[in-house]
């Protein structure tokens, strides 16, 4: 992507943003780059086995080299990623987007926070960035797939979104949720 097209976004890799978690931690968000796949690697450590299964709906202890490469090393505007820190050595939540191969308008959305950071207010914040990031580069909705026991994840896309359509299919739930102009948080 050139450096003009790049610049003409909020969301760039000039991007930072420190926020504040409902017990007052403070997280920096960027974006992520292929420099941070030990984070990601690390990150994976952090999660329990019931995480790490409503993430990736299987069972998963560690990420590979291709999906580390894959995760990181991201377009930012077809695949765009999210990352929040606590300090400069330690992730603690990734939000991205991958757009549906030729059709640039849809995309699907994955959120990732580790344990610790749960329940303090990280998954909304960074959704809601993910969604204006969408929005910049023209998608106009969200469709996704996730284990229909998450709770957590559909409590997020209602706190979230304007408007989202459920369809159960046996033990999965797939999403879709108009990207409609609201404003960051």
């Amino acid at each position: 992507m050139s450096r003009e097209k790049q610049k003409s976004y909020r969301f760039d890799n000039e991007y930072r943003e420190i926020v504040s978690l409902s017990d007052n931690t403070q997280v920096t968000l960027r974006l992520v780059v292929p420099a941070d796949k030990l984070l990601l690697a690390r990150g994976m450590d952090n999660f329990s086995a019931e995480s790490r299964y409503r993430r990736f709906l299987a069972s998963k202890n560690a990420l590979t080299d291709a999906e580390l490469q894959y995760l990181t090393e991201v377009d930012g505007v077809h695949h765009f990623a999210i990352g929040a820190l606590q300090g400069p050595n330690e992730g603690v939540g990734v939000a991205r987007f991958v757009c549906f191969g030729d059709n640039r308008d849809i995309a699907e959305p994955a959120i990732a926070v580790i344990d610790r950071y749960q329940n303090k207010g990280l998954g909304k914040i960074l959704f809601t960035r993910l969604m204006a990031a969408a929005r910049e580069r023209g998608i106009r909705r969200f469709h996704g797939v996730m284990l229909a026991s998450n709770e957590p994840m559909k409590h997020l896309l209602h706190a979230v979104g304007q408007k989202i359509c459920f369809e159960y299919k046996g033990s999965v739930l797939e999403f879709e949720m108009p990207l409609r102009g609201r404003k960051v948080e």
